[in-house]
């Protein structure tokens, strides 16, 4: 009899042990999203690369908004977006993201909520001058359908124009 008590005892705490929790299920759902979204940066990151900008188009939604860097910006929508990358399609030549480091944006407890974060190196060419890393901060919002619906993006925009405006008066 106690034997079968230890027994039944013990298969009950293996079972406890393996059971998620649901803050654990949550999580992971959380970070199923988060991945896919991160997948859809990076996809935009590489036809920006590609000067592909009907692909780059297909991921945003037809309400998404752009917060630019600068001061006193304006929020842009979706063909405004796209008018922003073409126009840094027609001046710059070989533009990259490098160093990519995305991390999941969280709600107020620290879940993650869908968004994607992004630290990157951007690089490109003007006229045959390099332009070297223009570091940038971006938080993607996506909806349901894994399509952008907001962008925030930071980075020294002044130091961007001075390095654009020195290398066109060479």
């Amino acid at each position: 009899m106690k034997k079968l008590l230890l027994q039944s005892a013990l298969i009950g705490l293996l079972f406890s042990c393996n059971q998620k929790t649901q803050e654990q299920s949550q999580m992971e759902a959380s970070m199923a999203i988060y991945s896919q979204n991160a997948k859809v940066v990076h996809a935009l990151f590489d036809s920006l690369e590609n000067e592909d900008l009907d692909t780059a188009a297909s991921f945003f939604a037809e309400e998404a908004k752009f917060n630019p860097p600068a001061y006193g910006g304006k929020e842009w929508n979706k063909d405004e977006i796209l008018e922003n990358y073409n126009g840094f399609m027609q001046m710059l030549d070989n533009i990259k993201a490098n160093d990519r480091d995305f991390y999941p944006t969280v709600d107020s407890n620290f879940i993650p909520d869908g968004g994607v974060r992004i630290y990157a190196n951007w690089t490109a060419e003007l006229k045959d001058n390099p332009m070297d890393s223009l570091k940038a901060y971006e938080v993607f919002k996506f909806n349901d359908n894994n399509k952008i619906i907001e962008v925030d993006e930071y980075m020294d925009v002044s130091g961007f124009i001075n390095k654009m405006m020195s290398l066109s008066d060479e």
